[in-house]
């Protein structure tokens, strides 16, 4: 559990980073096209990019674009790193 948890860590620190947004902004159920997070396909591949290169988990456009909220995103990541 606690290396599931440093990977949400992770992630959501690198979404907050990325997106220039306070991490306590947003949870699990925070989608990235809505108001809080306003991510659009671009700020998804470098978020997705970001990822790769911090916890070594490529993300493939095409698992990428089914990817809505942020803890979709910490899932997919905890479950392929």
């Amino acid at each position: 559990m606690a290396e599931t948890q440093d990977i949400a860590n992770r992630v959501e620190n690198i979404i907050a980073e990325r997106l220039r947004v306070d991490s306590d902004a947003f949870d699990d159920e925070t989608p990235f096209d809505g108001e809080t997070l306003d991510a659009d396909s671009l700020d998804l591949v470098e978020i997705a990019e970001a990822i790769e290169a911090d916890i070594g988990v490529h993300i493939p456009d095409e698992d990428l674009e089914g990817l809505e909220t942020v803890g979709e995103f910490v899932t997919y990541v905890a479950e392929h790193a």
